[in-house]
């Protein structure tokens, strides 16, 4: 076997076991899955989970970036559909929004995440990194526009995107905790308006 065709069967089975992973942590949460139970969902031996991630944390910090590149790729192909910012910004709060109905799981995994942010840096570091992620794309997208003549000339543009991401996440919290407290369809698309027409005040170059 060349070096080549190990590779491929090396980030086959990584791949394999991050995906059983995310299963088990979404239906068993972080604390109470072993890894027999990503073994079993991957159809493999512990042994090979062993052989692959060196102890639990690595396979867990493994599936949080790859989580994280899996979203950040979505955003990505998305918001390269359009050319206009305006466009993209809209995208790119649609998406953020839809994560949560299209990959519920994934927020349940983050939470569950989240509990270890006081007491595991390598888990603070990937988690940090996921928000940096986001508010880089946003900043790029008003930056953007700005330069465009399309959004305000004077927007503190770190501050904005900063408050754009967190509406975003506080309010898919709110409804992954208590999904029966609001209509998550109108509430997202008043919060996406406001942004886009109130916030970031669009001002183009034809007077629209």
């Amino acid at each position: 076997m060349n070096d080549r065709n190990r590779n491929d069967i090396l980030n086959l089975r990584r791949s394999q076991l991050t995906k059983a992973a995310y299963q088990v942590v979404s239906k068993k949460g972080y604390y109470n899955f072993t890894i027999k139970d990503i073994a079993n969902e991957a159809g493999l031996s512990t042994g090979l989970v062993h052989y692959y991630f060196k102890d639990k944390q690595d396979l867990l910090l493994t599936l949080l970036k790859e989580i994280n590149s899996n979203v950040r790729h979505l955003l990505d192909m998305e918001i390269r559909e359009s050319s206009d910012p305006r466009e993209k910004l809209d995208i790119f709060i649609t998406q953020a929004f839809n994560i949560v109905e299209r990959e519920q799981s994934y927020f349940y995994v983050l939470l569950d995440f989240w509990t270890q942010l006081n007491h595991n840096e390598r888990m603070r570091n990937a988690i940090r990194k996921l928000y940096e992620s986001y508010r880089s794309v946003c900043s790029g997208i008003l930056s953007e526009g700005v330069e465009a003549g399309y959004f305000k000339e004077d927007m503190d543009i770190h501050y904005t995107a900063t408050m754009i991401v967190s509406m975003i996440q506080g309010t898919i919290i709110q409804y992954v905790i208590d999904p029966g407290s609001f209509n998550y369809g109108d509430f997202t698309t008043k919060i996406k308006n406001q942004v886009i027409q109130e916030i970031i005040i669009k001002v183009s170059k034809g007077g629209v």
